[in-house]
């Protein structure tokens, strides 16, 4: 038994230092199989004693893997959004850029809103995004201009340029569809994101169709759904 929880430990460390150093982006994934080799670990230095301190670990770990599993059912039963209907304004949220160059989940959703505007040319973006300590611009500033380079007039797109957060997104998105005498609403996010933003986006007051960008690398969408599943918990006890 020995043998098996050593090679278990070090196997789950050497992908957590992968996911974590290697790759960008795959942090939190990499933090979850870290967790699990320090259990292994831990339960390889303590076979044969500190048996009620093992049934303890035990049945916490076993009540924390079905606390995730639960959450992460949750956010993956609306990852496909709604039927694609034509609203009067689309609020595209934004997900981080390096230097002035939108990150591949950011790409994601832009390439899904150019697809959303070319087939309803009616509509007008409010691309929603403030600017991170490690970005050079705001991530509206650049979710316009990726919009641009893909053939969307400038005339169409409204830049939110103060939300740091999706709750932040929705509320002052709302306040910029209210001062032009309000209208129909969509929402693009990613297909991980559905689930939250839409009760975000109720909370701020809006009636919301969410449109889904499917998320372009499994490993990526896979992180970033347990990740979210813990930023649900956050929202209702922060903002709902």
């Amino acid at each position: 038994m020995k043998k098996t929880y050593t090679f278990l430990s070090a196997f789950c460390f050497l992908l957590a230092f992968f996911f974590i150093v290697c790759l960008v982006g795959y942090s939190f994934l990499g933090l979850l199989i870290g967790v699990l080799g320090a259990y292994f670990l831990f339960m390889r230095l303590t076979v044969n004693k500190l048996r009620v301190l093992r049934r303890v670990v035990t049945v916490l770990a076993v009540i924390g893997v079905t606390f995730t599993a639960t959450l992460f059912s949750v956010v993956v039963s609306d990852v496909r959004g709604d039927a694609d209907v034509a609203c009067d304004y689309v609020i595209v949220l934004g997900a981080g850029i390096r230097g002035e160059t939108p990150s591949r989940t950011l790409s994601d959703r832009l390439d899904r809103t150019v697809e959303y505007m070319n087939a309803h040319p009616e509509c007008i973006a409010i691309v929603s995004g403030g600017q991170g300590d490690d970005e050079d611009i705001t991530e509206a500033l650049a979710m316009e201009r990726y919009l641009i380079s893909q053939g969307i007039p400038e005339a169409r797109i409204i830049k939110e340029e103060k939300s740091r957060n999706t709750h932040e997104n929705m509320n002052f998105s709302r306040e910029i569809i209210d001062s032009r005498g309000g209208g129909s609403v969509a929402v693009i996010s990613s297909d991980y994101h559905i689930y939250r933003a839409r009760r975000l986006a109720e909370n701020a007051g809006l009636a919301p169709v969410m449109v889904s960008a499917k998320t372009s690398l499994p490993v990526l969408f896979i992180n970033c759904t347990f990740r979210e599943a813990f930023a649900l918990v956050k929202a209702y006890l922060v903002f709902m």
